[in-house]
């Protein structure tokens, strides 16, 4: 069975909840990608005429994978959105199982105990907490994206040599491989504070 067949049974599922709440799916693009065909789309509720469109999307692939929460532009992923509301562990999306369906089951069952802030509260909690949430993962992104720079540039190696040589009493070669550092603006205050004392004492 295809991804977009899958979904579409999965989504039948997901409507008899939501369908009555006012959201209605849109199936937004199907193909096929690096790893294999894809499905996507997304449950939306309008705003009216004063409020916020809200969307839960979907996306299916070998499985039901990235489940998002959207308004505006403000996305959390649904793992992230049970973390925000202390629901962690009470959960049953994601899990694990070989009938793809059943992930449905466990998402409908997360929608109706534990998010319902977003399908029938309008969202409140989401829209209050939701952006100091987003800046907390960015900021986990930043610090993800700078370890991973320093990892594969090789400066992580570089550094970690240079210590070896400080100590050994290689000035000149500690000076050697700070001048390799591709991102220098990666480095610590203590690994700064190193180059610093090799410099005074070269």
């Amino acid at each position: 069975m295809i991804p977009e067949q899958h979904l579409t049974d999965g989504v039948k599922v997901l409507s008899v909840y939501l369908e009555p709440l006012g959201f209605k799916f849109q199936l937004k693009e199907t193909g096929q990608g690096s790893g294999g065909h894809f499905a996507y789309g997304a449950f939306i509720k309008s705003g009216g005429l004063f409020g916020k469109q809200r969307k839960i999307e979907l996306h299916f692939r070998w499985s039901l994978g990235l489940v998002g929460y959207i308004i505006e532009d403000l996305r959390l992923s649904h793992e992230d959105y049970i973390y925000l509301l202390g629901k962690h562990g009470q959960n049953k999306y994601p899990n694990f199982s070989d009938n793809p369906q059943d992930a449905f089951q466990c998402l409908l069952w997360d929608l109706k105990n534990l998010l319902n802030d977003f399908t029938e509260h309008g969202a409140a909690i989401f829209k209050m907490k939701a952006p100091e949430k987003v800046k907390e993962l960015e900021l986990q992104q930043e610090i993800f994206n700078q370890a991973d720079k320093k990892k594969y540039s090789g400066d992580e190696r570089l550094i970690e040599q240079a210590k070896i040589e400080f100590k050994k009493g290689n000035y000149e070669q500690v000076d050697k491989l700070r001048q390799r550092i591709q991102y220098p603006e990666l480095l610590t205050k203590t690994e700064n504070k190193l180059f610093e004392l090799n410099n005074a004492r070269k």
